[in-house]
């Protein structure tokens, strides 16, 4: 129970005993006045009156401990109202002798002084004779000082003049708690008033269900971990798309492709949505091949129209082949990001090992050419193979005349 219910039923009490305190104190008067009136003589002078004042304190005292108490007033005041008659209709009535000696007799008119609750207040003055109390309060519990009307008397109120707010956070103290989880943001702006937590999540702790290092409040897949910068989402193909949003997650791609790899269907590094001419192998911007009149590029090589020319039995490159090595060079220039392998063949006369060393030789000397204008060498290799991959007899003048030749691979165009 609270204290101020504590209070309310002991004031009840207060009140219905200083009430049964007085009742009986009334019949106890009423009583001493009906012995003087029959030692009066009221018996013989009035004994109408005399029987009507006994009935009716008798009445009134059964009222007033059944707790009728207004029923127990109306019979105290008819039988005050009779043995006043009675008193007045016996005067002189009797004998004076036998008057005064029964008026004398204090055992029969005096009125015992009892303390029910040892207080130091008789009930006859105690307003709360069965609750012990102070005279200054009647013999009735002191009612204790509530200067904030909180509920919460002032003796045990921490803040006497300021009222508990009663929002269910230490209220027992007396005092308001604008802040119950105190971290300095009011409970009226604080979604979590008994949870400490920061600004950002408007006074809510912090929480990371996935454990991806973004807060709930701010990851928009908090079951699910993720990255910081896609809002705590995950990207299992690391394509810089959440893979709520890509539709290939287990795929790197573009997020202009939604995040599917982009297609190249001729090779030219050039994605099919960019290329201009998607099926045709060609260098950047737009993909298309460009025209050369003595080479063709396509996806595998630099296919050339004519042959290299060297000097008999030698390395050195004849002039009749510059424009032919030129077209490769503005063929690369095109192509920036093309890496090439030079690759020298011969047919089959004289030694294996000879001709291994006279393919190497060409194919350096040709390198060499393409270096010579502006070609970078990282860009580059040469390898010589000799006789050893040949495309036709060497049986035949023709077959090795196709057999001497070289040929520009494409490694790689990145």
């Amino acid at each position: 129970m609270s204290r101020r219910a504590t209070l309310a039923l002991l004031l009840g009490l207060a009140t219905g005993c200083a009430a049964g305190g007085k009742l009986r104190a009334d019949a106890e008067v009423a009583r001493a006045d009906i012995a003087k009136a029959r030692a009066s003589g009221a018996m013989r002078c009035a004994p109408r009156d005399l029987a009507l004042a006994e009935a009716n304190v008798e009445f009134a005292e059964k009222e007033t401990a059944t707790g009728h108490g207004a029923r127990a007033r109306e019979h105290l005041d008819a039988s005050e109202a009779s043995v006043k008659r009675a008193l007045e209709l016996s005067r002189g009535c009797g004998p004076t002798q036998v008057t005064i000696a029964k008026r004398e007799e204090k055992p029969v008119v005096r009125i015992e002084k009892t303390d029910t609750d040892k207080d130091g207040v008789p009930d006859v003055d105690d307003r709360c004779p069965e609750i012990p109390g102070p005279a200054e309060t009647g013999g009735c519990p002191p009612v204790a000082k509530d200067s904030d009307s909180d509920g919460l008397p002032d003796d045990i109120d921490r803040c006497p003049l300021d009222p508990e707010d009663r929002d269910g956070f230490q209220d027992e103290d007396g005092c308001p708690d604008p802040d119950n989880d105190g971290d300095g943001i009011v409970d009226k702006a604080d979604a979590c008033p008994l949870e400490a937590g920061p600004m950002e999540t408007r006074g809510c702790p912090v929480k990371d269900r996935d454990g991806d290092g973004v807060s709930d409040l701010a990851d928009a897949c908090p079951d699910v971990a993720g990255l910081k910068v896609l809002a705590g989402c995950p990207d299992s193909d690391s394509d810089g798309l959440a893979d709520a949003e890509d539709k290939c997650p287990q795929q790197a791609g573009t997020k202009e492709n939604g995040g599917c790899p982009d297609v190249d269907t001729d090779g030219d590094t050039i994605a099919d949505r960019l290329d201009k001419c998607p099926s045709q192998f060609g260098p950047p911007p737009d993909g298309c091949p460009k025209k050369y009149t003595l080479v063709e590029v396509k996806r595998e090589k630099i296919d050339i129209k004519q042959q290299v020319h060297f000097a008999t039995a030698k390395f050195r490159v004849l002039p009749d082949s510059f424009p032919l090595l030129n077209q490769v060079v503005q063929v690369l220039r095109d192509f920036s990001n093309m890496r090439i392998s030079i690759e020298g063949h011969t047919d089959a006369v004289g030694t294996e090992a000879a001709n291994m060393k006279l393919s190497q030789r060409r194919s350096e000397a040709v390198l060499d050419y393409l270096i010579s204008k502006g070609i970078s060498p990282e860009r580059l290799e040469a390898v010589g193979y000799g006789p050893t991959k040949p495309i036709a007899s060497n049986k035949t003048v023709t077959g090795r005349a196709r057999n001497r030749r070289t040929e520009f691979r494409i490694v790689a165009v990145e």
